[in-house]
């Protein structure tokens, strides 16, 4: 038997980065994933936008989950050798006069003023893109290229002997108490950071996940490039020579499959400002694990005190896991209480 601290299941961006802060701690871990290469985590562009565009607010607790999560990504470049978050503008481009009035009325609202400019600007060749009411931008975004740091977190772990390639089956748990068996580990306590896949996990299913598939594409562009994020119903982002835009939302349908549907969707919003040809260099589909009341879900089991829950992050889980994660560590080993708005008492 390897006796460890905590087993945690699931190495998307919650895992990794709480299993990261439990190391950080001193405390021996091990995480188990399956490596399935179409998870949300990975799918995803990575955006860290601390605006709500739809209601033009600031993200829930950004002054506190932003600069700590900048932090933590730097911190990882250093201890990885490779870079992984990047700054970076997204532009918003105004759809009409009204939009473009809305956002000059909020740029004027003191809790607003860091995070958007109150300037509309037209920075782009207008013969690549269409901005005939103007754009302005929200300041300090940026982007984690999620699924290059986590194949490189992966190789900590391995390093560390702190990671299993296996798909987890609930039924080899075994429970005694103040005790977690897994196959060869015995643990004071099991952590499941599963995403979208904890709908099959007997302990936590009642927890209500409103799943959200989600695709998206990497294109390039006709004679054109960009070296800023936009904003018009889709995102369009720089990435790694080519752009991903995203991000289609479908509530119906939960898998992992592309389709013709979801692409052409995504190709008709982005050719209503981007005059030229648009070429498709890939697709993929992922589902977020996205709640109910769009808050994550955090906390211990009702009946069984060490087993926990760490997911349930969304859409804006780049910027919101590093101060999640420590929110969660302290709970864990110093009794703090967990932030009300995400402990999963709220639905028990």
């Amino acid at each position: 038997m390897n006796e460890i601290d905590y087993i945690i299941v699931g190495q998307g961006l919650a895992g990794s980065v709480l299993a990261f802060q439990l190391m950080e701690e001193g405390k021996k871990i091990v995480v188990v994933d399956e490596n399935h290469p179409q998870t949300s985590s990975k799918v995803a562009a990575g955006l860290c936008n601390p605006v709500v565009f739809k209601r033009l607010t600031k993200s829930w607790m950004v002054e506190s989950t932003l600069p700590l999560a900048v932090n933590f990504y730097r911190n990882q470049e250093q201890l990885l050798g490779s870079n992984f978050y990047q700054e970076m503008p997204i532009y918003k481009l105004f759809v009409d006069e009204k939009e473009c009035s809305f956002w000059k009325q909020k740029s004027n609202e003191p809790e607003l003023f860091d995070w958007i400019s109150d300037k509309n600007e037209k920075p782009f060749d207008e013969n690549f893109i269409a901005t005939p009411f103007g754009t302005s931008k929200v300041l300090q975004s940026g982007f984690l290229r999620t699924k290059k740091w986590l194949e490189a977190f992966q190789k900590y772990l391995i390093k560390n002997n702190a990671f299993i390639e296996s798909k987890f089956n609930y039924a080899d748990l075994k429970i005694e108490e103040n005790t977690v068996y897994w196959n060869h580990f015995k643990a004071k306590g099991i952590i499941f950071c599963e995403g979208y896949k904890n709908i099959n996990n007997p302990y936590f299913k009642h927890l209500p996940f409103k799943l959200t598939k989600g695709e998206v594409l990497s294109v390039d562009f006709e004679n054109a490039s960009l070296d800023v994020a936009i904003n018009k119903g889709v995102f369009v982002l720089p990435y790694d020579g080519f752009y991903k835009l995203g991000a289609t939302y479908d509530w119906d349908n939960i898998d992992e499959n592309i389709t013709e549907k979801a692409k052409k969707e995504l190709l008709n919003k982005a050719q209503k400002f981007i005059n030229g040809n648009i070429e498709v260099k890939a697709h993929k589909a992922g589902v977020r694990p996205t709640v109910s009341d769009r808050k994550p879900l955090l906390g211990v089991h009702h009946q069984h005190n060490n087993f926990f829950i760490f997911n349930g992050l969304g859409t804006k889980g780049v910027m919101l896991a590093p101060w999640l994660a420590q929110k969660f560590v302290r709970y864990l080993l110093h009794d703090e209480p967990l932030p009300e708005e995400v402990n999963i008492n709220r639905f028990n």
